[in-house]
């Protein structure tokens, strides 16, 4: 979201409002103007519109999706998330069912974004949740905990000519938590105009100008930050993309993959030639590439044919890349080519560490965020008729292949369980999901609910 545009957001803010609505965008909006270009600079980098591609010579890798996918993918891979309990536990299952199938997509954009906004509301007899990218939002305050409490989410709609846009603040107060409702429309596209009533637009018809929720003391909503440092602005509650400290890497990577290109673009065979030597410049496509003619004025032919220098620009970007997944927390071979340069045993061990802990580390803050999730989803629930009352566990399966081989795993197991070093019941433990007091039961021959 550009700056000017939050600007404008808090100018019309300063309007007389009742005193419990507060202002929209509160006292203070929790991010500096470095933060804000930075978050855009991460979503330009993303969506492969870089500032070093607008002048066209540069030619972009598309690197930081690739990458974000790859740490998504791994830390979802195998994920099992589960609610058992009650009828409520139950109902809940069916409630998460949506967020359990873009949650690979999901988290791709918040790793290469810095977060995620997951923000449950009711839907009919249904709680639903919306997923807001970091350009669809902006922080207001924390709590004392840290974590993101208030905040204003911005949803916009065009109709013929007319930009309209709907101002969704949520804050914490004394009495509970706070949802305010504004509309705004305007006759042109980043501009926030004159504000309107909420029933000029059909869809927004319903909804409450101002909801307080009494005795509600966490938001209404959850935040997805991501685990990485933030050396831009560290005060500030927003997470960092996972190439927030890579910026200058990717683009240097991006130059030099440009560089590769025109190596064996310059470097293409061509024949230059007087024209008189051309049939008028009418040949087949394929000979028109390979024929430059030139108006010398005298006999002239001259082959180019360089020899190309591919070897060493290719060497060069390797490193560049390899330089990028050291600063994104990765191992080798991820986006570089790992048969370019051998590496040591100690290498590659150290590697696997680096990209288990990036990846361990992303899974901890989504099963943190999910927990928030499930809570805010069940409050709603109590909102609605009919629901089973009743308590809830949510339960987390992550896959740890990334460090370890299973097979191999497997194997010394099996051997150390014909040794007597270890219980067959272990390996039930271990492989198959099994409480221990059904995986002791299961090998004497019966079962734990007997």
């Amino acid at each position: 979201m550009e700056r000017e545009w939050i600007e404008k957001i808090q100018a019309a803010a300063d309007e007389e409002k009742p005193p419990e609505a507060g202002r929209i965008l509160g006292e203070r909006v929790r991010w500096s103007g470095r933060m804000q270009e930075a978050v855009r600079l991460w979503q330009r980098v993303y969506e492969n519109d870089p500032p070093w591609l607008e002048d066209g010579r540069v030619k972009g890798m598309n690197l930081l999706p690739v990458i974000c996918g790859e740490v998504a993918r791994l830390a979802v891979l195998e994920m099992g998330w589960q609610v058992k309990g009650s009828g409520r536990a139950a109902f809940l299952s069916r409630q998460i069912e949506p967020v359990r199938r873009q949650l690979r997509r999901y988290l791709e954009y918040a790793v290469g974004k810095g977060g995620l906004v997951l923000k449950p509301y009711l839907a009919g007899e249904r709680i639903q949740v919306e997923l807001v990218q970091p350009d669809g939002f902006v922080p207001l305050e924390t709590g004392a905990d840290g974590q993101l409490c208030g905040a204003v989410f911005v949803e916009r709609l065009r109709r013929g000519r007319r930009y309209f846009t709907r101002l969704e603040e949520h804050r914490m107060t004394d009495r509970g938590a706070l949802v305010v409702n504004r509309a705004f429309v305007s006759s042109q596209a980043g501009q926030l105009g004159w504000e309107i009533s909420l029933e000029a637009v059909p869809s927004w018809g319903e909804l409450a100008p101002m909801t307080l929720l009494p005795g509600r003391a966490n938001p209404l909503f959850v935040y997805l930050r991501m685990p990485f440092g933030n050396a831009v602005e560290p005060e500030c509650p927003l997470g960092v993309s996972i190439g927030a400290g890579a910026m200058a890497l990717l683009e240097e990577a991006d130059r030099q993959y440009s560089r590769l290109l025109w190596e064996f673009e310059g470097g293409e065979l061509a024949i230059d030639a007087d024209s008189t030597y051309l049939s008028g410049g009418r040949m087949p496509q394929t000979t028109r590439r390979l024929f430059r003619s030139l108006n010398t004025g005298a006999d002239f032919y001259h082959v180019y044919n360089p020899a190309f220098r591919d070897e060493s620009l290719r060497a060069g970007l390797n490193e560049l890349l390899r330089r990028v997944e050291f600063a994104c927390g990765l191992s080798y071979g991820v986006v570089s080519d790992p048969g370019q340069r051998e590496l040591t045993a100690t290498e590659i061990i150290s590697a696997r560490q680096r990209l288990f802990s990036t990846v361990r580390e992303v899974q901890e803050a989504l099963e943190a965020a999910l927990d928030r999730l499930l809570e805010v989803m069940d409050y709603w629930a109590d909102l609605l008729p009919g629901v089973p009352a009743g308590g809830y566990q949510a339960q987390y399966r992550w896959d740890d292949s990334i460090l370890t081989d299973t097979a191999a795993e497997k194997d010394q197991f099996l051997q150390e369980i014909a040794a007597g070093v270890r219980q067959p019941w272990e390996f039930r433990v271990r492989f198959l999901g099994e409480s221990e007091e059904r995986a002791k039961a299961a090998c004497q021959g019966g079962s734990a609910d007997e």
